[in-house]
């Protein structure tokens, strides 16, 4: 009970549609209306809520370095970062980039350790004992100066084109990130997580699979009502759970905290993510809205 056809089929029951599937690119005709909504749901259900599952920590590749202290990399990065680093493919939001590890990592394939004393200032590794993890200032933006390797098959790695590629510009060196990763497999998922997914995947195939009659449709947009309601549910309750379980977000729905982050000051970021000219950095903005198919949003 633990594959892709498993939850979709679970969707459809959910939906009140009277069809099974063994696989999602089996090619029926309610296989094809699954796999056109189920990637999709996925990744929006992810970046809705710091679920436990999907915290991923990992090294940061290094593409360029400001200082032009290290071989192998770049040298051009947009101002003010000092350090430009691939997004990793499987990172489905940044939570926070933090900046007192603790430790230098392992140098990434292909690049030269970045000396301990760069030209010019920047976010220098601090031992944590006894601390908890402090967050970076960080943006996430595209650049073009440094495109992937040809030959790839571009619309399927997330983050990189023939245009350029996702990137992370921040001021600390050897740098790690804590982000929400894509986590395919529902053996791994929380049951929050699987509930909701159901549910969200069932709003989204209820109307493209139900017979044409005014009976019938009138029957599924009920049942897509009560589903995108309890997707919305299990997401409250993940982030109430996100809230009381972990110390790095605080983003409770307040009116006046919505525009905290807008037009920040001395900061060509308009202040994303503490991103301006001093104190800390923020974790990642907490979470993303879901959006629905009446047309709603949590």
């Amino acid at each position: 009970m633990n594959l892709p056809a498993d939850i979709a089929n679970q969707a459809l029951d959910a939906a009140g549609i009277d069809m099974t599937i063994g696989d999602l690119q089996e090619g029926t005709k309610p296989a094809q209306v699954m796999l056109r909504a189920y990637g999709q749901c996925l990744r929006q259900l992810l970046r809705a809520a710091n679920w436990d599952f999907s915290r991923k920590t990992s090294d940061l590749v290094l593409l360029a370095d400001a200082t032009g202290q290290t071989a192998n990399v770049g040298s051009m990065v947009p101002v003010p970062s000092i350090y430009e680093y691939s997004y990793p493919i499987d990172c489905m939001k940044v939570r926070f980039i933090p900046w007192n590890y603790g430790q230098t990592p392992a140098v990434p394939s292909g690049n030269i350790q970045i000396p301990a004393v760069p030209l010019t200032g920047g976010v220098a590794t601090q031992p944590m004992t006894g601390r908890r993890l402090q967050p970076a200032r960080f943006v996430v933006a595209t650049d073009p100066n440094y495109p992937p390797a040809p030959g790839q098959i571009f619309w399927t790695v997330q983050g990189e084109s023939p245009a350029g590629r996702t990137v992370i510009l921040t001021n600390v060196k050897d740098a790690k990130i804590i982000y929400t990763a894509l986590m395919l497999y529902p053996s791994v998922w929380d049951p929050l997580f699987r509930e909701a997914m159901v549910a969200y995947l069932a709003s989204q195939i209820t109307l493209p699979l139900i017979e044409k009659s005014v009976v019938d449709k009138r029957s599924a947009l009920q049942l897509r009502k009560e589903n995108i309601e309890l997707a919305k549910m299990k997401i409250k309750e993940a982030r109430v759970v996100d809230g009381n379980e972990g110390f790095y977000s605080s983003d409770l729905r307040v009116d006046w905290m919505q525009t905290r982050r807008v037009g920040g000051r001395g900061s060509p970021y308009g202040g994303y993510d503490g991103y301006c000219d001093d104190g800390p950095g923020g974790y990642g903005g907490g979470w993303d809205s879901c959006s629905f198919a009446d047309g709603s949003a949590y």
